[in-house]
């Protein structure tokens, strides 16, 4: 196991193959962790982390929603950074209104 992937899933002991589902999630919580990490100036936070916790108020929030609201081409509400406040949440979220929009 020498590659960085091989290793994480040895780790979590969850492995799970590319698809049409998984993509936008991942690739939505990538583009949360970055934000979150310019707009709270911090390192990445994991998947876990909850906004509020790691100093996030509503004014970011609410700065940061938009920007992915723009990004992703889907309508955010603030209510949804504090029913679903961590980054894995609200990649799912963002999935979510993705799908619908499209189908």
């Amino acid at each position: 196991m020498t590659s960085s992937n091989a290793g994480t899933t040895a780790l979590t002991g969850v492995t799970t193959p590319p698809s049409s589902t998984t993509t936008p999630v991942g690739a939505a919580e990538e583009e949360i962790r970055a934000l979150w990490s310019s707009v709270l100036k911090i390192a990445p936070p994991p998947p876990d982390a909850s906004f509020f916790e790691l100093g996030g108020d509503s004014l970011a929030a609410h700065r940061m929603l938009r920007q992915l609201s723009r990004t992703y081409g889907v309508t955010l509400r603030l209510r949804q950074i504090y029913e679903t406040p961590t980054v894995a949440g609200l990649a799912r979220v963002i999935a979510g209104a993705m799908e619908r929009r499209i189908s």
